[in-house]
Formats: C-alpha cells, structure tokens, sequence
C-alpha cells in the first residue's frame, strides 16, 4: 500500500469514528440487549461481565453487571477497564498487515531478514507462519521455570529478546507443520514491528491505531502511562480455592504485563475493543485482498468448532460466521465481528474462574437477541432480508426458499446449519429470471430443533434466516 492510499483508508477510517458517537441504538433493541446481559450474568458466574457492540451505523450499545471491589462495594462501569489478552494478537497482526500493504515487508519473509539469530528460532520460518500459530516453535509461557522469576521481581520490565533469550526451548515441530497455538510467534512478531519500523509495537499501535481511531482507553501499563479505571481481577491468590480482590496485586504485577506485551498485554474498555474489531474487519483499515487473506483459516485443534486465520479465529455463531479472538490473563474478553450483521460484539469478565470460551454463549446470546428482534437487518450489503422467504417455518420434512424477490442472476450457495454453525448440508442454485425461483430442501433426516439457512452470492450479498425443525 503506498502513501496515497494509506492515508485514504485512515481518512475513512476517521470518518467512521466520528459517525460513531452520532448514531443512538432503538430504545426497544436497548432493553432486549440490557435484559439479555443481566440474564446472562446470572449463568455465568463472573464477577462482572462488561459488554459492548458497534453496530453497522456507527451507534454503540454498552452495559455492565456485576462488581469490581467487594470492600467497599463498587459496581463495575461501562468506563472500567479490562484485561483483554490475546485479543491484541488482532491488533499486532494488524500491524504486520498493514506494514505488508506499505511494501515495508512481505508476510513471506522469512525471519532471518528482520532479526538476529535466537537460539531454537529457525531463521526460515516466515511471517505468515508467526501469525497463523505454524511456526512449530515451543510456547515459552509454558516454561514452568518464568513464572516463578516473574512473582520474584513483578516491578521488573523485560523486553521479548529477554524472555527469549532465556527462557525459550526446543520446537515442538517443524515450520509450516501443524497448527499449535503459541505466544512465542507474536513476541517475535513484535520484536519485527520494531526492526521494520524504529519503534516498538506499543508506539506503532497507538500511531497507527489508537490515536487515529480514537480508541483512548486502550493502554500497555509496563510500557506507557495509563491512568484509565481498572475492574479489579479476582483470582486464587493463595490456593485457597477460593478468589480474592487481587487488584493491589495484579496492577503492579509488571513483569507478567511487559512479557505478554504484544501477544497480549493491553487494558481497555469492551467498547474501545468493538470499535477495534469493527474498523479492523470491515476493511478500513487493509486492502482488500489481505483482509480477505488474514480470514482464509486452516484447522486448529483444541479451539471447540474454531478455525484460525492470520491472527483470527472464525467461528459459527447460530448460522452466522463470526471473525475474532479470545484473551486469558486472571481476567477474560472475547471480541467478535459478523459480517452478516456489519456488528461486533465483545465481552469481558473480571474473574479468573471464567475462562474467554465461557463467554461465547453471552456473544450468542445479544447476537441472537438481535437477530430475533427484526430491528435491524442482517445481510452484508443491508438489503431486505425479506428477499428470500422460507415457508413453512416451523415444518417437519421439507421447506422452501422463494427466490422471487432476491436480485441477483448469479449462482446462489445455500447452506444448512446446526445451532453450533456446523454445516450439514450445502449445495448451489442458479438463479435467472427465466428460471425456477423456488428451491424445496428436505429437512426428514434432521432432529427437531433450531437450524438456519444461509444464502449468498457471488458479490458476498449474504441472508440467513431461522428453521425450526418440528
């Protein structure tokens, strides 16, 4: 990407930012969203949970419930601050991205071209096999020996060529093998952000990103002044079993923030996080083909019906495809944008005994709540979801897709899925005018049940609608 058309994806991108604090959400979708995120609070046994969603126009919806200090009493705010770990791998791919689009390098690049040797780094692997968890390195959080040197000097600032340097070990497989998460990868892909550009990923983030975006809460404590409301973290701090207020503790627990660094070491608001993931996957911030190539995933064992991109995970949300990341440090967050909606969604909890994949289900929950609140429309391109119709809807062994109203002579795909976003069934139609426009899909073989019927295009016009099976 050169110069001129950096500037005009910032241009746009500072655009939207302003539009984002100049729309206000439907008052009735404001009450289904409120009382969805209570109701949820009382299944998820978090302290609090703080949630935040963009939608398509710019407008913000955000609540919170639950607690930050127990003595005294203090309620969390929409305000306060969370932890939000590896979510800001979205963030540092991002980056890369972008430094990928400005020439600076290619996400082909082997290693070698932008760093010294480091013992157990194989100076072959490539960038794009740092961002898509390929490399085979060893994770080097998991060395059981860090962990204590961290608790022995918490106000120590490490650097990522330290913790490397020190701590890492053998690889666990050979590059380009199979897929295994690892921290490892993004300590090395900022340590690339700063040999591509003199700065260390924390200035580029916030000159590139934060400042531009107005993303204000967003904050790294080892490495810049942050002086933002904090939800306290509760967690075990003495193996009783139980969790405490560990807030004294975990703010000054400096070693732990400066090693996550960019795999993981930023504090910000769930609405700061959304109007991030909101920017970042609508395409205002890459060209369009490296967008596009960072959310082509391959197979990721471990993450629960999960696949994982450049620095992404895409996961089926009830029938629709969400893009995003979770993030684990005593605190959790799990941030997600769905195409379909033009939305992101992200919740954070303040509780170590709730884990990011525990928060998944209150995702679904507002996805889903706005999806059945017909305020607001869900395909990509905004058109009328009434386009195609589905008859009958609850049915037993066969339904229809009425074609009529959907303009578009292309190849149409229709997928059926399971409430989990597993697809079970797919096949293509050709749609002219001159041809049928009506399609019968049986549905004999499926359990009774909620499912959901996806169409799209060729120009990704997108609509999904919701079976219920008899």
């Amino acid at each position: 990407m050169n110069k001129t058309s950096y500037c005009s994806l910032l241009f746009i991108a500072l655009l939207f930012c302003f539009r984002l604090n100049a729309q206000s959400v439907n008052p009735e979708l404001v009450s289904i969203l409120d009382f969805t995120l209570d109701s949820m609070h009382t299944e998820v046994p978090a302290k609090s949970l703080s949630a935040a969603i963009v939608f398509s126009d710019g407008s913000v919806w955000k609540n919170v419930e639950g607690i930050s200090s127990e003595t005294p009493l203090v309620n969390v705010t929409t305000d306060d601050t969370y932890l939000i770990g590896s979510i800001v791998k979205t963030i540092t791919s991002g980056c890369i991205l972008q430094l990928h689009d400005e020439g600076v390098l290619s996400i082909e690049d082997s290693i070698h071209e932008w760093l010294p040797p480091i013992e157990y780094v194989n100076p072959n692997i490539t960038i794009r096999q740092l961002l898509q968890h390929k490399s085979g390195l060893y994770d080097v959080l998991s060395n059981p020996a860090l962990q204590p040197v961290m608790l022995g000097n918490v106000s120590q600032i490490w650097t990522a060529e330290e913790v490397l340097n020190q701590y890492l070990l053998a690889p666990i497989n050979n590059p380009g093998g199979n897929w295994s998460y690892c921290n490892t990868n993004y300590f090395l892909l900022g340590m690339i952000i700063e040999a591509a550009t003199g700065n260390p990923f924390y200035v580029e983030f916030r000159n590139r990103f934060f400042d531009p975006l107005g993303l204000s809460t967003f904050g790294i404590p080892a490495f810049e002044d942050f002086d933002q409301p904090v939800a306290h973290v509760w967690m075990d701090l003495f193996g009783s079993g139980q969790t405490q207020d560990a807030h004294f503790f975990y703010s000054q627990y400096l070693s732990l923030n400066s090693i996550a660094g960019a795999a993981g070491g930023y504090y910000a608001t769930p609405e700061d996080v959304s109007k991030w993931m909101w920017q970042y996957m609508r395409g205002n911030l890459l060209e369009e083909a490296t967008l596009e190539d960072a959310k082509t995933t391959v197979i990721a064992p471990g993450l629960p019906n999960t696949t994982y991109g450049l620095g992404l995970n895409r996961k089926t949300f009830a029938g629709h495809v969400g893009y995003g990341h979770g993030g684990d440090l005593a605190y959790s967050a799990s941030s997600w944008y769905f195409p379909d909606f033009d939305l992101s969604i992200t919740v954070c909890g303040n509780d170590a005994d709730v884990i990011s994949w525990e928060l998944i289900p209150v995702v679904q929950e507002l996805l889903e709540h706005i999806e059945d609140s017909n305020l607001l429309s869900i395909s990509s391109n905004h058109s009328n979801r009434d386009a195609i119709y589905i008859y009958p809807n609850p049915s037993a062994e066969v339904t229809t897709l009425d074609f009529s109203g959907f303009n578009s002579n292309q190849w149409i795909s229709i997928e059926v899925m399971n409430a989990h976003g597993e697809i079970l069934n797919s096949f293509k139609e050709h749609r002219t005018v001159a041809e049928k426009q009506y399609v019968e899909i049986s549905i004999r073989d499926l359990s009774s049940g909620v499912y959901f019927i996806r169409c799209s295009d060729e120009n990704k016009n997108i609509i999904t609608h919701k079976l219920l099976k008899s």
